[in-house]
């Protein structure tokens, strides 16, 4: 009589706990690393609507020889015809945006016109455009602009 030799072929307890463990310390930094991740995304996709909206700002001033004014209602002379000079009303080709920007936590962007310059020289933007950031407060550490911030290119 042959005896028959069977030999085991499954995974034992110690394997199966292993890779359980495995998993889940794989999953603990997936979870520590994502908010990070995340805000990131939200800050690029912030920088990359506030340079569409600057794009659009161009736009505007090639349309109507100036940028739009507080009186004009500021960025919502992007979507809205603005009432305030019916000769300037004429010039406007909008709207040049469907709807109010806002930044990719909800909040609308903060647009400053400069005043325009009197002696004919530029010594500056004619507007200041920026995200308030995650936290929703003005001249915070978190405000987004167009521009990268200086600790960008030192890495």
């Amino acid at each position: 009589m042959i005896a028959s030799r069977t030999t085991g072929r499954g995974f034992t307890l110690v394997e199966v706990l292993l890779v359980i463990v495995i998993i889940a310390m794989l999953a603990g930094v997936a979870i520590v690393a994502f908010p990070g991740i995340l805000s990131g995304a939200k800050e690029d996709t912030t920088r990359q609507k506030l340079k569409a909206v600057a794009n659009v700002l161009d736009t505007y001033n090639l349309h109507m020889g100036h940028y739009p004014t507080e009186e004009e209602g500021g960025l919502k002379a992007l979507t809205v015809k603005p009432e305030v000079d019916e000769k300037a009303a004429e010039k406007w080709r909008g709207p040049y945006l469907t709807e109010d920007p806002v930044d990719a936590w909800g909040n609308e962007f903060v647009y400053m016109p400069t005043a325009p310059e009197t002696s004919g020289e530029k010594t500056g933007p004619a507007y200041t455009l920026f995200s308030k950031g995650p936290d929703g407060q003005e001249n915070t550490e978190d405000d987004v602009s167009a521009q990268p911030k200086s600790e960008d290119y030192e890495k």
